[in-house]
C-alpha cells in the first residue's frame, strides 16, 4: 500500500535547522553504528569526550545513547549539520533521528504520515504553503525506504464510533477526511468545530439498520452546525492537564480569552489558514482513533490541540497580533507538548467518560 500524507507536508525535506539535535532527548544507537564510529569506519566528529553513553532500559538491559554536550545538544552536531549524516548519509542516522519529524500510523488503510511541527521546517510549511489542502501520496524524501516506525494498528479492530460499536475503516476514513477538509479549507477553526461536533453527534446515533455507515457519514455533515462553544477551555484540555501535570506550556494567563479574541480579530487570512492546517495535521493519522473509545474522544483530543495552540499563540504574540515567526514558534511549542510529552494512550483512557455522557 502507498504512504499518504497531507499536501502541505508533501515537499518536506530536512533543512538542518537543528531543533531535534538541540533538544535534550535520549537517542538510542544501533550497535552496528556505534561500532562503525568507535573503530573509525565512520569518521564523524563528536564534541564530547565519548561519542556514546551506556545506560539501561526499563528491562535493565544495557543500551547505547548518543552523548550530549552540557547544553543538551547532540555531540555529533557540527557546523550546523549532523556529522553522522555528513559522513555516512541518511542511513548512518539512528532510527529516531532518521524518522523525525515523521509521525506514522499503520492500519488497514495503509501508512498515514503526518509531521511533528516541533521541527521548524515542518512548522513553516503550515504558514508558507498556499495551495488547497488534500490527502496525497507521500514520496521521497518525505517517505522513507524500509520499515517505518509508528503506531502499528494493522492487526487492531477498526476505530470505534462509540463504545460497543465499531466503524469500518472506509467509514472512519471518510469521517477523518471530511474533518481534515473542514479544518484546512474553511475559516475560522471555531466554525469548523461547530460543523464537526454536530456531524459527529448525528453520526454516533447510527445503527446497522440505518444502512451503510459510509453513507451516514456523508449525510451527517450535511446538517446544521452546533451552537458556538462557550468561552473557556475544553474538557480535552483539562484532561491534558490531568495526565501531564504542571508544565510551563500549559500555564493559562488570566486574560487569555480576551487576548485570543483580539488576536483573531486582527489576523489575516494567512494566519487563519495556517491555524486550520495545524488542526488538519492534528486530525490526519491520528493515534487517538485507536487510543480512544469513540469519535467523541477524538474530537476532545482535537479540542485539546486547539486550546494548547491558542495558549501558545497568545504567548508568542506581540502587541496583540501574531506574526509569521511568532506563529511558527506557537506551532512548535504546541507540538512539543502534544506530540512529545502527552501520552496518547493515557489521554485515551482518561477522556473515555465523555463517550457515555448524555448530550
Amino acid at each position: 500500500m502507498v504512504t499518504r500524507c497531507l499536501s502541505f507536508h508533501a515537499a518536506y525535506r530536512c533543512r538542518h535547522r537543528g531543533a531535534c539535535c538541540e533538544a535534550d532527548w535520549q537517542i538510542e544507537v544501533d550497535p552496528a553504528l556505534a561500532e562503525a564510529v568507535t573503530v573509525g569506519r565512520l569518521r564523524a566528529f563528536h564534541g564530547t569526550p565519548e561519542p556514546f553513553v551506556r545506560q539501561f532500559d526499563a528491562a535493565g538491559h544495557p543500551v547505547l545513547m548518543l552523548a550530549r554536550a552540557p547544553s543538551g545538544a547532540c555531540g555529533f552536531r557540527h557546523r550546523e549539520r549532523c556529522s553522522l549524516q555528513a559522513a555516512g548519509g541518511e542511513a548512518a542516522l539512528p532510527q529516531a533521528c532518521r524518522h523525525f519529524p515523521r509521525v506514522l500510523l499503520h492500519d488497514a488503510r495503509g501508512t498515514l504520515l503526518t509531521l511533528s511541527h516541533f521541527c521548524p521546517t515542518a512548522a513553516a510549511m503550515l504558514v508558507d504553503d498556499d495551495g488547497r489542502a488534500e490527502v496525497v501520496e507521500a514520496r521521497p524524501p518525505l517517505a522513507l525506504e524500509g520499515a517505518l516506525e509508528g503506531l502499528d494498528a494493522r492487526d487492531a479492530l477498526p476505530p470505534s464510533l462509540r463504545p460497543g460499536m465499531l466503524m469500518d475503516h472506509a467509514s472512519y476514513d471518510a469521517w477523518e477526511q471530511r474533518v481534515v477538509r473542514l479544518f484546512a479549507n474553511s475559516s475560522p477553526v471555531a466554525d469548523a468545530f461547530r460543523a464537526i461536533v454536530a456531524a459527529t453527534e448525528r453520526l454516533r446515533g447510527w445503527s446497522p439498520g440505518d444502512g451503510p455507515l459510509e453513507h451516514a457519514v456523508a449525510h451527517a455533515f450535511q446538517g446544521p452546525p452546533a451552537p458556538p462553544d462557550p468561552p473557556g477551555f475544553s474538557r480535552g484540555f483539562e484532561t491534558v492537564l490531568d495526565v501531564t501535570g504542571p508544565h510551563p506550556l500549559l500555564d493559562v494567563p488570566m486574560d487569555v480569552e480576551h487576548a485570543w479574541t483580539g488576536i483573531l480579530s486582527r489576523a489575516d487570512a494567512d494566519v487563519h489558514r495556517a491555524i486550520g492546517r495545524y488542526m488538519a495535521a492534528a486530525t490526519f493519522a491520528n493515534w487517538m482513533a485507536y487510543r480512544g473509545q469513540g469519535l467523541r474522544s477524538i474530537v476532545e483530543w482535537l479540542r485539546a490541540c486547539y486550546d494548547v495552540l491558542r495558549l501558545q499563540v497568545v504567548e508568542h504574540s506581540t502587541d496583540g497580533a501574531i506574526g509569521r515567526d511568532g506563529l511558527i514558534e506557537a506551532f512548535r511549542m504546541a507540538d512539543y507538548l502534544l506530540v512529545h510529552i502527552v501520552d496518547s494512550e493515557t489521554f485515551g483512557r482518561a477522556i473515555a467518560p465523555v463517550e457515555c455522557e448524555h448530550r
